[in-house]
């Protein structure tokens, strides 16, 4: 009977951790480029063996429960948002921008770009923009994207936005839409650039809120689960007692 509640209330576990991926993926809902993840739910063994860095086997002759052994990313494509905005630039097809952080360098399908008090091509956190030569670009005013990806401004061409091109299976999501790369990226060739656009997120919020919805109920058939076996466990020790 305890180890029914142990594997039930991984369960519970499991069912809090899905529950915050997906109020993630909503509170990204306008971040633009954002890709929505999903937990993968595997044995409660097999996370203590990947995390160990053991090799196979069997942990006991019975189920340990489950847990969120990884995250996958959904890559599809988001819908293309007009903005008008000349410094907005919007990826179609595969390919990252590249910006330095504090961190190190990360990529990011968002294209919400402007320009710092120092006319540097920045995100809204302020993370310079690399071009094509992995430089930072600066400009002077009407500042604008082309469609070939060359930064325009009075001050002439700033260079051009570089387009890269990490390994989808090599990539680390960083939070915000923002991902590290396992090794050097490519540059990437024949590059689709859309000025004056943003690619929306593909996170689909009716999805989103009837899983929410599903997971919740499952938490709860659990949680009902545990409370039963655990007043039966009472019963049984006052009648022992």
């Amino acid at each position: 009977m305890l180890r029914g509640i142990d594997t039930v209330s991984s369960g519970m576990v499991a069912d809090e951790g899905w529950q915050q991926i997906l109020a993630n993926d909503l509170a990204q809902l306008q971040t633009p480029g954002y890709k929505a993840q999903s937990p993968v739910i595997g044995s409660f063994e097999t996370l203590l063996v990947s995390r160990g860095g053991a090799g196979g086997g069997q942990v006991g002759s019975q189920s340990g429960g489950t847990a969120i052994v990884a995250t996958t990313t959904d890559w599809t494509e988001g819908a293309l948002q007009t903005t008008g905005n000349p410094l907005d630039v919007a990826l179609q097809g595969g390919g990252f921008f590249a910006v330095q952080t504090p961190q190190g360098i990360r990529y990011t399908r968002a294209g919400d770009f402007t320009l710092d008090a120092a006319g540097d091509l920045v995100t809204p956190q302020g993370y310079l923009v690399l071009s094509s030569a992995g430089k930072p670009l600066r400009a002077g005013q009407d500042a604008s994207i082309a469609p070939d990806g060359t930064l325009n401004s009075s001050l002439g061409k700033a260079g051009q936005v570089g387009v890269w091109n990490p390994s989808l299976a090599g990539l680390t999501d960083m939070g915000g839409g923002l991902y590290q790369a396992n090794g050097a990226a490519p540059l990437l060739t024949g590059a689709q650039l859309t000025p004056g656009a943003l690619e929306s997120s593909n996170v689909q919020a009716p999805e989103v809120l009837a899983a929410m919805i599903q997971v919740l109920r499952h938490f709860q058939a659990e949680q009902q689960f545990v409370t039963q076996d655990t007043s039966t466990i009472d019963r049984f020790l006052q009648e022992a007692g």
